[in-house]
C-alpha cells in the first residue's frame, strides 16, 4: 500500500496522497485486498469506468456497478477522499481525539459536514465493539456520568440527567490481554443507584462470551474503590469527554464511549489504531451508515452538567 504503514505525521499523509486520484489505489486495496470481487455475484472480472469523479467498477459477469465508497462510511458523501483520510488519521492518531469544531477547521468544511464524518466513523467503531465479546475473566463496576444539579438531593436517587454505565475489563490470568468496555445501562435496570441483577444479565448476554468462566460486577456505586483500575479508567474517559467535547448528551454518548475504548484498547495492545480504523471504515460488512446519521442539534451536546 505504498508504505502507508510508515506514515508518522499528518503532513506525511497529505504528502503521500496529494490528490484524489492518488487515494484511489490505496482505498481500492483496502476494500478489495485480494482484488476486485463483485458484491452481487462474487465474480472477479471487472471493467473500470472512468467518466465520473471516482471510478466505477462494473462486473464482467452480471454487469453490476459499484464504487470505492459503496457500503463504506463514505457512501453518499461528496467530501473528497483526501479529507476523509485526514479525518481517519486524526481520529485514530490523536491522543485526545477531535471534535467537530476542530475537524471543520482542519478540513475546511462546514460544522455539519465535520459532525457527519465523525458520526459515521464512530458508528463503524461502535459496531465493531458490539461484535467483539469479552472472552476472558470479566470484572465490572457501575458508575455514573453527570451529576445532580441539586447537591442536597438524595444521593441514592438517580437524577434524570445522570447516565448509569457499566465499566468492565476482560483479562487473561497473566493480564497480557486486557480489553476495556463501557456500556450505558437502561434505566429500567436501575433501582436508584443500584444496578439490578437484570442489568448484569443484560450486559453479560450482549457483551460477554458464553465461554467466560467468571463475571464479577459491583452493583453498588458506594462499594467501588476510587483507586481501582476500573474507576481510574472511567475517570480518564470522563476527563476526555469533558476536555474534548465539553459535555455530551445521552443520545450519542455510547458512540463516544466506544471510541474511547477503541483507542484505549489499541494502545494497550500496541496495535495500530490507524490501520484498524481504516479496515472498519472501508469494510463493506458493516453496510451503509447513512441512515443512522441525523443533523446535529446543539441541545444534544450539553444536557448534563460537566462532571468534575
Amino acid at each position: 500500500m505504498n508504505g502507508w504503514q510508515s506514515i508518522d505525521k499528518l503532513e506525511d499523509l497529505q504528502h503521500h496522497y496529494p490528490s484524489e486520484s492518488s487515494c484511489v489505489p490505496f482505498l481500492f486495496e483496502l476494500k478489495w485486498p485480494q482484488g476486485f470481487v463483485c458484491p452481487r455475484c462474487r465474480h472477479t472480472g471487472v471493467y473500470i469506468i472512468r467518466t465520473r469523479r471516482l471510478p466505477l467498477y462494473e462486473c464482467r459477469a452480471c454487469h453490476h456497478q459499484t464504487s470505492l465508497t459503496a457500503g463504506t462510511v463514505m457512501e453518499g458523501s461528496r467530501t473528497p477522499l483526501r479529507k476523509w483520510l485526514t479525518a481517519f488519521w486524526l481520529v485514530s492518531r490523536s491522543d485526545t481525539g477531535i471534535n467537530a469544531v476542530q475537524l471543520s477547521s482542519v478540513l475546511k468544511v462546514t460544522y455539519k459536514t465535520a459532525w457527519s464524518i465523525l458520526h459515521k466513523i464512530r458508528i463503524a467503531i461502535s459496531r465493531d465493539d458490539s461484535n467483539r465479546s469479552l472472552n476472558a475473566s470479566v470484572q465490572g463496576i457501575v458508575t455514573f456520568l453527570g451529576r445532580s444539579f441539586r447537591p442536597t438531593s438524595n444521593t441514592l436517587s438517580l437524577h434524570p440527567q445522570e447516565c448509569p454505565l457499566i465499566v468492565s475489563t476482560s483479562a487473561t490470568p497473566d493480564e497480557e490481554n486486557i480489553v476495556l468496555k463501557m456500556k450505558l445501562v437502561n434505566r429500567k435496570d436501575m433501582s436508584g443507584k443500584l444496578l439490578l441483577r437484570s442489568g448484569c444479565d443484560n450486559f453479560i448476554a450482549h457483551h460477554v462470551s458464553e465461554s467466560v468462566p467468571e463475571v464479577s460486577i459491583i452493583r453498588q456505586d458506594f462499594r467501588v474503590k476510587r483507586s481501582s483500575r476500573l474507576y481510574r479508567a472511567f475517570s480518564q474517559a470522563r476527563r476526555w469527554l469533558n476536555d474534548t467535547f465539553h459535555g455530551l448528551g445521552e443520545k450519542h454518548l455510547q458512540l463516544y464511549l466506544d471510541e474511547y475504548c477503541f483507542r484505549h484498547n489499541a494502545s494497550a495492545h500496541h496495535e495500530s489504531a490507524w490501520g484498524r480504523l481504516l479496515d472498519l471504515c472501508m469494510s463493506t460488512d458493516t453496510g451503509s451508515v447513512t441512515r443512522y446519521c441525523s443533523t446535529p442539534n446543539p441541545s444534544h451536546h450539553a444536557p448534563y452538567r460537566r462532571a468534575v
